[in-house]
């Protein structure tokens, strides 16, 4: 089918010139520069989806598209659209669309690597994962999720004047992708109305001679009636009286609304950008209040990103509904709505602000051209000087500029504000190099149990954030089975702001331990970016009509959990299955899902490793033989043989009968030692041990006992991960033929340096595979082998004598 066909179908309309260009192109732009409201989220997401079907140019398509997006509201909006178009294209049963925002859901996108899929999501959450160290998921999983964002991947990056050093990140990923190497065809593409390149030209991608490779409007899309009647739109301009300032601070929410309200016109929508959630959340009410006593006018909507997803969707629905009311639309925002937001006012006030941020706020405002008598009002904002609490979120000497251009202006439609060549200063950002992604590519805690922080990487020091989440229940802690927090559940709060209300709080949140699968409390000081944590509900802090306000008085509602909710270690637990399995059938399963997988993936390079990996699957489990696992299933008597599933959930214990427990048992390692044991001179060797080891995230880098364990009644023996030195491990039957000898663990590889019994040590063993490898493809190879391990154990069982388990 022809580019212009799919998205005539998808979207009623014929696609302009450029974004032809886009899609029939030989390789793709690094840039598209075009104006706002002319479809540049269709142009991306419908162009990929041509590529991906015409035989010529599939072959140098990437098979995932990664959306990238610097705010929540912006997510929501393209996953709407996404899903609106796959459904007039009939794709809903093979193009899977996937969001990226924090909380345990069902999404399985990272199930599927051979199949194609549109993946949205915040940068928060996309670069923290494309630098392993994911956001709001389980740490075990970190490593898949950068095997799969790194390799075969289209990455977008839209709306990117607001990425700040998010951007810079995006460009030395892609360029650090080109030199590490990757499996698959990787590229990156930037969006935006204002686009500046400078952030882009960094150590790892620098500028072209000849510049980076870009569309942008040529004359027959300016020609285009459509895009025409965009382009000459009129949006006159005029100052409220009105300035924030100290003197007019205490009853400048009052009085906006009242000039609000009065220019509010009926069945039309009145947008108000204002530069703070608080002042957003006060001028809300103050307008509600005026509602409330005036029946002609509507009751305001409330548009930030410090709402729940469960209580936003309500104030959207008001400011993206389909039909304007006869009373019209008043809707109350931050930035949140300043860029890509698809709506358009006839009526806008947006609060002084930097100019990049007031061109993107204009474009909120007659974005069609279908207004003749469009209005933009602007307010004074008056900081005396940096750090000013009126110039927050943004620098004092940018407001002077802005103020500047605007007083020269009276319309500031595209064609006005052509007049205005704005010079951005270059800044300094930190810059991820070479040496930081391959130091973060190891997922292992320092002695202290602390992570590299990449928060640096993905937004500027004070626009970091955590989450957080109410629940009820009785006592200082909740059970370990509480379940995992839903998307729905999560509130964005900026970390400062989370400090100081913990720090007036008498109850501290809890963060949940996934080594000891336990809830622990979290001093306000030691509270990271990106962190989950759960409060007590009688906590307080959040509004359902507000959203954040860090005041206690204010009580959420519980956001109900569905019946079968996801349990915090859903992604980490050993025993999950849906009935027992013994470990010669397991291990079976999973080979041979490693063999699907390598004939649905046969194409995307020939350099993949396929036998290391199917040797990997078919041993990755022999560890479980071991009696410490054995004995956590707790084994009937008659129902000899080694056991891979027990059927039941719930936190297995592990242990040995008249040894006493093993906390910390990790069956992986076991079996990569075993694998050692039995192949010490293979071409693969090292490759298979770690792709078996690494199989739930949790045994990588490194091999050191944890805090957690409990040693050997002989202090001289090594133990790390709940085994000891000596351990034996008895025969397995591999199913192929095959069956393993019995096998005495031997720890001396966790020593640095070289071992007589084993030579190189884990530790050089792993960072030599990581050179050869480069760290994006080792990471895609062990998210493979875990993929092929979850495919396995998902296979229907025959019903047969099980492992006893109580209820």
């Amino acid at each position: 089918m022809k580019f212009d066909s799919i998205f005539h179908i998808a979207t009623g309309q014929k696609p302009y010139p450029y974004q032809e260009r886009f899609a029939t192109a030989d390789s793709l732009p690094e840039l598209l520069n075009v104006p706002t409201g002319v479809g540049k989220t269709a142009t991306a997401i419908l162009g990929w989806l041509y590529r991906r079907q015409d035989k010529k140019l599939s072959t140098s398509t990437p098979r995932r598209l990664i959306y990238c997006l610097p705010m929540r509201v912006l997510v929501e909006q393209t996953i709407k659209c996404a899903k609106e178009w796959r459904e007039k294209l009939g794709l809903v049963d093979s193009l899977g669309i996937h969001v990226l925002m924090g909380g345990a859901n069902s999404d399985d996108w990272d199930t599927q690597p051979d199949e194609e899929a549109i993946i949205v999501g915040t940068q928060d959450m996309l670069l923290s994962r494309a630098l392993n160290r994911g956001y709001g998921m389980s740490r075990y999983r970190w490593p898949v999720h950068f095997g799969l964002l790194n390799n075969d991947c289209l990455w977008i990056m839209d709306e990117t004047q607001l990425m700040g050093v998010g951007l810079t990140t995006t460009a030395q990923l892609q360029g650090l992708r080109s030199k590490l190497k990757t499996f698959g065809i990787t590229h990156s593409v930037w969006m935006s109305a204002t686009l500046d390149s400078s952030p882009l030209n960094t150590v790892d991608h620098p500028e072209p001679v000849a510049g980076y490779s870009r569309i942008q409007l040529e004359e027959d899309d300016v020609s285009h009636p459509e895009v025409s009647k965009r382009l000459q739109s009129v949006k006159s301009l005029k100052k409220v009286s009105l300035t924030l300032n100290a003197a007019s601070e205490k009853g400048y929410a009052k009085e906006l609304a009242a000039v609000v309200t009065k220019s509010h016109q009926r069945n039309s929508l009145t947008l108000v950008v204002v530069n703070r959630v608080p002042r957003a959340q006060s001028l809300f009410e103050e307008i509600t209040k005026l509602a409330g006593k005036n029946k002609d006018l509507p009751q305001p909507a409330l548009i930030h990103s410090r709402f729940r997803p469960v209580d936003r969707k309500e104030h959207e629905q008001k400011l993206f509904a389909s039909e304007i009311p006869a009373s019209g639309t008043i809707v109350v925002a931050t930035q949140a709505v300043e860029a890509g937001v698809d709506v358009s006012s006839k009526t806008l006030f947006t609060e002084l602000a930097p100019w990049p941020s007031l061109v993107q706020r204009f474009g909120r405002c007659n974005r069609k051209g279908e207004y003749s008598d469009a209005q933009v009002f602007w307010i004074g904002i008056e900081p005396k000087s940096e750090g000013d609490k009126f110039a927050l979120p943004y620098l004092f000497n940018e407001y002077e500029k802005s103020r500047g251009y605007l007083k020269s202006l009276k319309d500031v439609g595209p064609e006005s504000l052509k007049v205005i060549q704005d010079q951005r200063p270059q800044v300094v950002a930190h810059t991820l190099r070479r040496k930081d992604l391959l130091d973060l590519w190891d997922t292992t805690t320092d002695l202290a149990g602390n992570d590299l922080d990449v928060s640096r990487y993905i937004r500027e020091g004070d626009d970091t954030d955590i989450q957080f989440y109410w629940r009820a229940f009785e006592g200082n802690l909740p059970e370990p089975t509480q379940p995992a927090p839903l998307r729905e559940e999560l509130c964005s709060v900026a970390i400062d702001r989370a400090k100081e209300f913990l720090k007036k709080s008498e109850t501290k949140a809890l963060l949940w331990n996934p080594l000891d699968r336990e809830w622990g409390q979290i001093e306000s000081n030691s509270i990271r970016p990106g962190q989950v944590l759960l409060l007590k509900l009688e906590q307080g802090g959040y509004s359902k009509e507000l959203g954040w306000t860090g005041n206690p008085k204010d009580q959420p509602t519980v956001v109900p959990l569905p019946e079968n909710p996801i349990p915090l270690d859903a992604n980490d637990a050993d025993e999950l299955g849906s009935g027992p399995v013994t470990l010669t059938k397991h291990l079976q399963d999973v080979e041979e899902s490693m063999v699907s997988l390598a004939g649905q993936l046969a194409s995307i390079d020939d350099s993949v490793p396929w036998n290391s990996l199917q040797t990997a699957a078919r041993w990755h489990d022999v560890g479980k033989a071991h009696p410490a696992f054995q004995s956590a299933l707790k084994l009937d008597e008659s129902e000899p043989g080694l056991w891979a599933k027990s059927g039941r959930k719930g936190l297995i214990q592990y242990e040995i009968p008249n040894e006493g427990p093993r906390p910390g048992f990790r069956h992986e390692l076991a079996s990569a030692l075993v694998w050692l044991k039995h192949h010490p001179e293979a071409l693969d060797t090292n490759l298979v041990a770690f792709l078996i080891a690494a199989h739930h995230g949790k045994v990588r880098g490194s091999i050191r006992s944890l805090p957690n364990e409990k040693p050997p009644a002989d202090r001289t023996k090594r133990f790390a991960r709940g085994l000891h030195e000596g351990d034996v491990v008895p025969p397995v039957n591999l199913g192929n033929g095959e069956t393993t000898s019995e096998t005495a663990i031997d720890l001396s590889l966790m020593e640095l340096g070289e071992s007589e019994s084993q030579g190189e040590s884990w530790l050089s063993r792993v960072l030599a595979l990581r050179d050869e490898f480069g760290p994006f493809r080792l990471s895609y190879l062990e998210s493979l082998i875990r993929i092929a391990d979850w495919h396995g154990s998902a296979l229907p069982q025959p019903k047969i004598g099980a492992p006893h388990h109580e209820n």
